[in-house]
């Protein structure tokens, strides 16, 4: 099913811009509101800075509509004399086709597109992405649109335009509340509804609140930051409860910056990533904490602001760095592995038509023993095999065996699951690669013995294999620092597949243990 974020969002044809935007009606209820032409209010900036922290873009806008401009009753990351005047007219304008549509409008690319490509928003205001959402008056009609804006291309998520959709009803349940102040049984009920739509906007966003009074070093939070932080609602001191579960290495820069934010001198700010450690899980995660401070007579009295937990996307980041520095070690590991297998090919071969057909079935089968560890590297998920140890073994040092009894395989048949086929396929190749490298694979007189048995331990059976090379350079000992190849060994051992290895540097040949349990297997 396509994405319907991949075309418009209005009802096609839309109507001319002119019929809806000077419709008498439209106009009337605009005029109604009294928010035309009026100086900046921060229920309506707040939301504006809501929307662009959370979709992580450049601009935000309130923006109202008549019949001849636009008026930004809140706007952030304007140009500075746009800015100043808090207008544009509608040559200038997206939000008018929100308004004309009365119906979201969500373009990637505004040079490609054919509704506002020849408007002038684009060379004089850099609008390349826009996601607009209609901005209503209590009677219904179409006041404006509440907008994020991308100075690039970019391709809207449904998830975004429903976060959008969230705090829009936000700005709309404010106007509802300003049109019914005369009757005050009305204001709580509207109140009550503009509270609990932002607490499901923050809720879409997985954002809690906090209200921290620094003089008596008390806070309030809202149950999605007792949620995110791991408290129960009945701690008696929260900000001791913060303090104590802050990890040790980022508790000096938290607390340097919440003082920053405190302090009448700076701008308020708070803004900051840190780990802590859940009490109620013992598990580190991470979270982006911003703030905003209030001052009274040189005095912070106030600290108020929002927590999100960010740890997938610390993952992501950190998953993307092992694999960019995976693809640096690949490539400089296969330009050594072929050299090597040069160099042994031309001594052991008499001419160069053998030396090609040699050395062309050492590369191809370097090809497939590199397939089986592709999965592993990229972490997709495989989803058939028919692998066992015996031929994962095999096909991964098939590129290494220059004689008969250069390389012994002994263990009995064990099947293996996709997921066990690509881990241990990437651990053994990692170790092939540092044996051709520098042990027993680099020289002709070196050999390599892999055998594996089942074993029963107090937590089950386990798999122990066993890596043991003789013949190669002599080894001096464990090296003083560990690579990023060991190191990605030890990570998929330990983490992927449960297990444990032990390393022993003698000096006739390294010898790896690895135990792995049979339920990885399976």
């Amino acid at each position: 099913m396509s994405d319907p974020l991949a075309a418009k969002i209005y009802p096609f044809p839309a109507p001319q811009p002119h019929e809806r935007l000077n419709n008498s009606a439209r106009l009337t209820a605009l005029d109604a509101t009294g928010l035309m032409d009026t100086p900046p209010e921060e229920a309506f900036d707040r939301a504006v800075r809501l929307a662009t922290r959370m979709l992580g873009t450049p601009v935000g806008l309130v923006s109202l509509v008549d019949g001849e401009r636009q008026f930004f009753k809140a706007q952030t990351g304007l140009p500075d004399a746009t800015a100043e005047a808090r207008e544009t007219p509608l040559s200038h304008s997206f939000c008018q086709h929100v308004v004309a549509a009365d119906a979201p409008l969500v373009i990637r690319d505004a040079r490609e597109d054919p509704l506002v490509q020849e408007n002038l928003a684009i060379p004089d205001l850099g609008v390349i992405a826009y996601l607009g959402i209609p901005i209503h008056a209590p009677d219904g009609h179409v006041l404006g649109s509440f907008c994020a804006i991308q100075s690039e291309p970019r391709d809207w998520t449904t998830d975004e335009r429903e976060i959008l959709e969230d705090i829009a009803s936000v700005v709309e349940t404010e106007i509802l509340l300003r049109s019914a102040l005369a009757d005050s049984a009305q204001i709580e009920a509207v109140a009550s509804a503009a509270e609990e739509r932002l607490r499901l906007a923050l809720r879409a966003g997985q954002i809690g609140t906090y209200d921290f009074d620094p003089q008596t070093q008390k806070a309030r939070w809202d149950d999605e930051l007792y949620s995110i932080w791991g408290l129960q609602k009945d701690e008696e001191d929260v900000f001791a409860a913060v303090q104590q579960s802050i990890h040790p290495d980022d508790k000096l820069v938290w607390e340097t910056d919440v003082e920053a934010s405190l302090n009448p001198g700076g701008t308020g700010q708070h803004d900051l990533e840190m780990r802590f450690t859940r009490p109620d899980t013992g598990e580190t995660r991470w979270l982006h904490t911003m703030g905003q401070a209030s001052f009274v007579d040189g005095q912070a009295v106030r600290l108020v602001g929002t927590v999100r937990d960010i740890t997938d996307h610390k993952a992501a980041e950190l998953r993307e760095q092992l694999l960019t520095q995976e693809l640096n070690h690949r490539v400089k590991n296969l330009f050594a592995i072929v050299s090597g297998m040069i160099s042994m090919t031309a001594r052991r071969s008499s001419s160069p038509k053998q030396m090609g057909a040699a050395l062309r079935g050492r590369v191809e089968a370097l090809a497939s023993a590199h397939a089986l560890i592709q999965p592993a590297i990229s972490g997709k998920q495989v989803t058939t095999t028919d692998v066992t140890l015996q031929t994962l073994a095999s096909s991964i040092l098939e590129p290494h065996i220059r004689t008969a009894d250069a390389i012994t395989l002994t263990g009995p048949p064990v099947p293996l699951n996709p997921d066990a086929a690509s881990n241990l396929a990437l651990v053994l190749h990692e170790m092939a690669t540092n044996a051709a490298k520098y042990g027993a694979l680099s020289e002709e007189s070196g050999k390599l013995v892999l055998t594996w048995d089942t074993i029963a331990g107090d937590d089950g059976t386990a798999v122990h294999l066993r890596w043991s090379e003789t013949g190669g350079p002599n080894v001096p000992g464990a090296p003083s620092t560990k690579g990023f190849g060991s190191t990605l060994i030890e990570m998929t051992v330990n983490s992927q597949m449960n297990g444990s290895m032990q390393t022993d540097w003698h000096p006739e040949g390294v010898r790896h243990d690895l135990y792995l349990p049979t339920a990885s297997f399976q």
